[in-house]
């Protein structure tokens, strides 16, 4: 080390180049944690968008007829065949068949093993809280949800609602007279996994029956 590298002044000097580097990427490290941080709070959000563009930018009557099935037939796993609409809680999504991480993200899900439209017993869908059924709460007794499917349209009115606890299987039960039972997490505006589950059964008000396993 020369005498000049070892002076007061040269070492001063190297002490203000190292703050100058530490200022320098700290912003730059902020700015980074920030957008990682906000990327994973706004993601639920943008799947929603991402499923609402999907259903106004496109012309439903058009998809929802290339989804028709045949008789005996069922509904592709993890592929869009319906319509579901209910305009007191701000739903107009696709339903897709199977409740997979992948399709709860795209829009409302049919619960597999339920029944399907038309077959006469309980058909039951589901979404997330914080996104495709983030307004289901405001649902009221009378209110209709309208299912359109490739094969005819249905549609339920809303006969309650209930809070039940996530083992709790109540509403995977059979009924003897149609109903559609929608289903997600709860309460709406809990911050992390939500401890308990929102139900809300609707009776069918007009629908033409169906038979997936041939007559």
């Amino acid at each position: 080390m020369t005498k000049n590298e070892s002076s007061p002044k040269s070492r001063k000097k190297r002490r203000h180049k190292s703050r100058v580097g530490v200022l320098w990427w700290a912003p730059i490290l902020l700015f980074g944690m920030t957008l990682l941080v906000f990327s994973f709070a706004c993601l639920p959000y943008a799947n929603l968008l991402v499923s609402a563009a999907s259903v106004y930018l496109v012309d439903t009557d058009k998809v929802v007829q290339t989804k028709q099935a045949a008789p005996g037939e069922s509904p592709v796993f993890g592929t869009e065949f319906a319509i579901l609409r209910i305009d007191s809680a701000g739903v107009f999504y696709p339903v897709y068949q199977g409740d997979t991480l992948d399709s709860l993200s795209k829009g409302v899900c049919h619960f597999y093993g339920s029944a399907m439209p038309g077959e006469g017993t309980n058909v039951v869908f589901t979404a997330h809280r914080t996104t495709h059924f983030a307004e289901l709460g405001n649902m009221q007794p009378g209110d209709q949800a309208v299912v359109s499917t490739g094969w005819g349209d249905y549609i339920y009115e809303m006969v309650d609602s209930e809070i039940i606890a996530p083992g709790n299987e109540v509403y995977l039960k059979k009924t003897s007279e149609e109903q559609l039972t929608l289903l997600t997490c709860y309460p709406f505006d809990f911050m992390g996994s939500a401890p308990e589950r929102y139900v809300v059964r609707c009776r069918l008000v007009s629908g033409v029956p169906y038979k997936w396993w041939g007559d």
